[in-house]
C-alpha cells in the first residue's frame, strides 16, 4: 500500500526536506519507495529465522525488539517508539537470518522501504546514502552505550534512565517487558518502581 492518505509525521517529513534538504522532486521520488504496512498488536513485523528485506520507520505504535536464549527465555533489546526505525540490520545488510524478532506492543503504522529499491535511491541522491552511514555509525555508538549501561549500571540506575528517557513507557509497555529489558525479575521491577517513583516525588 501506498503512502497515499497516511499521516505523515512531521519528523519523517523533516529528515528528507530539512535534515537531507531534498528537493520536492527528490522528496516526491522517495517517499514513492515507500509502503505503509499495519501490523496489529502481538503481531510480528520481523521473525528470528527470517530474512530482514526492509528498514521500517515507526509512524503510530511502539513494539519490542527480543531474542531467545536456548532455554525459549525472551530477551528484549530494545523498544521502539514513533519516529524510530526497526530493522535487524544485520540481517538487513548481509542478508543473513534475521537474529532477533520484531513484535508490535501497541497497533503499529510502519513506513516501509525494500533494501533494493533505497540502494536504487541512494545512487540517485548521494545524499540519502551519505546519512544512512551516519546513521549506522550513531547507531554502533548506542549499541556500545547500551553495552556499557548494562555492564557498569545497577538496574534500578538503568530504570532511572529509562523513565528519564520515556516518561509513558509504564503507560505504553508491559511490567514483564520493562522487567526483561533491565533483566531483572518483574516483582523486583515493581519494588524497584515504587522506589524510583517516591525519590522523584521527594526531589
Amino acid at each position: 500500500m501506498s503512502l497515499h492518505g497516511v499521516d505523515l509525521r512531521p519528523a519523517f517529513v523533516d529528515l528528507f526536506t530539512k535534515e537531507l534538504g531534498l528537493s520536492p522532486s527528490e522528496f516526491d521520488m522517495v517517499m514513492a519507495g515507500f509502503h505503509v504496512k499495519h501490523v496489529p498488536k502481538r503481531r510480528f513485523h520481523l521473525q528470528a529465522g527470517d530474512v530482514n528485506i526492509d528498514k521500517a520507520y515507526v509512524n503510530k505504535g511502539c513494539s519490542r525488539s527480543f531474542t531467545l536464549d536456548a532455554r525459549g527465555k525472551e530477551h528484549v533489546l530494545f523498544f521502539g517508539f514513533e519516529d524510530w526505525w526497526l530493522a535487524d540490520y544485520e540481517s538487513y545488510t548481509s542478508g543473513c537470518p534475521a537474529k532477533q524478532s520484531i513484535q508490535a506492543i501497541e497497533d503499529l503504522e510502519l513506513l516501509c522501504i525494500d533494501r533494493r529499491d533505497w540502494d536504487g535511491l541512494s545512487e540517485r541522491i548521494p545524499a540519502l546514502g551519505r546519512w544512512y552511514e551516519v546513521r549506522q555509525m550513531k547507531m554502533v555508538f548506542r549499541m556500545i552505550d547500551r553495552l556499557i549501561e548494562v555492564k557498569s549500571c545497577t538496574p534500578e540506575e538503568r530504570l532511572v534512565a529509562l523513565v528519564k528517557q520515556r516518561s509513558d513507557i509504564f503507560q505504553r509497555v508491559a511490567l514483564q517487558d520493562i522487567a526483561s529489558y533491565l533483566d531483572i525479575e518483574p516483582p523486583s521491577l515493581s519494588r524497584m518502581r515504587r522506589r524510583v517513583l517516591a525519590a522523584q516525588r521527594g526531589s
